[in-house]
C-alpha cells in the first residue's frame, strides 16, 4: 500500500516552483524598468508581494538571482531555435517583444555576448547548431555559411533593440516591435532562408 504521508509533498514542491518563478518575474520586471542595480532583495520581495525570507529561502544572494534571471532570459531565447517546438506564436516578435518591457536586461545580455567568448556563449552555440540543421534540411538559400545565418540572426535582435529604443512612448515601443518584426522576417526570408511556407518536409 503507497505511504501517503509523502502526497502533500507534490502540492508544496509546485507551490515552491511557482512561487521562484513569480520573484523571477519580479526581478525581471525591476531590472527592466529600473536597471540592474535596482535588483535587490527588497525590491524584488517588494514587487513580488513576498517577504525578503521568501526571496532568500529561493535564491542564496543577490548575485544568485541576477544569475536566474539570465538563465531564464538564456532558456527563453534558446527555445527560439527549437526545431520541435509548436510553432504557436510569431517567433520574429518574441525578442523586440521582450525589448519592448526589458530592454535593460536585453542590453546585459547583448554586453555579456559581446563581452566574454562568443565561440563557448550557450546561446551562439545553440544558434549554430539549429543553422546547421537547417541547412542540412535544404532550409538555408544557396551559399549562405550556417555560422553566418546564426550570427546574422542574433544580430538582428540587437538592431531590434535599436530599433525599439527610438521610443519613448510604450505604444510607439510595441509598434516599432511590431513593425520590425515584419523587417526581420522579410530580411532573413528573403536572403537568408527558405520561408516557411515553402520548405519542403526533409
Amino acid at each position: 500500500m503507497p505511504d501517503k504521508r509523502h502526497r502533500p509533498d507534490r502540492p508544496q514542491r509546485a507551490d515552491g516552483n511557482r512561487t521562484r518563478n513569480a520573484l523571477l518575474d519580479a526581478a525581471l520586471a525591476v531590472w527592466s524598468e529600473d536597471g540592474i542595480d535596482s535588483v535587490t532583495m527588497h525590491a524584488v520581495a517588494a514587487r513580488a508581494g513576498k517577504t525578503r525570507g521568501t526571496v532568500y529561502h529561493h535564491f542564496s544572494d543577490r548575485a544568485d538571482l541576477i544569475l536566474s534571471v539570465q538563465r531564464q532570459l538564456d532558456d527563453r531565447l534558446t527555445t527560439l531555435f527549437d526545431m520541435n517546438k509548436v510553432a504557436a506564436r510569431n517567433d520574429y516578435l518574441v525578442v523586440p517583444g521582450l525589448i519592448v518591457d526589458s530592454p535593460e536586461l536585453l542590453k546585459s545580455y547583448f554586453l555579456r555576448l559581446l563581452g566574454g567568448d562568443v565561440a563557448t556563449d550557450s546561446l551562439m552555440r545553440v544558434a549554430r547548431a539549429h543553422y546547421r540543421d537547417v541547412a542540412a534540411r535544404g532550409w538555408l538559400r544557396p551559399g549562405i555559411d550556417p555560422d553566418h545565418s546564426a550570427v546574422i540572426s542574433l544580430s538582428m535582435w540587437l538592431a531590434a533593440l535599436l530599433a525599439v529604443d527610438l521610443h519613448r512612448d510604450a505604444d510607439a515601443r510595441r509598434r516599432a516591435a511590431r513593425a520590425f518584426a515584419q523587417t526581420f522576417q522579410r530580411v532573413m526570408e528573403s536572403s537568408i532562408t527558405v520561408p516557411v511556407t515553402e520548405r519542403a518536409d526533409p
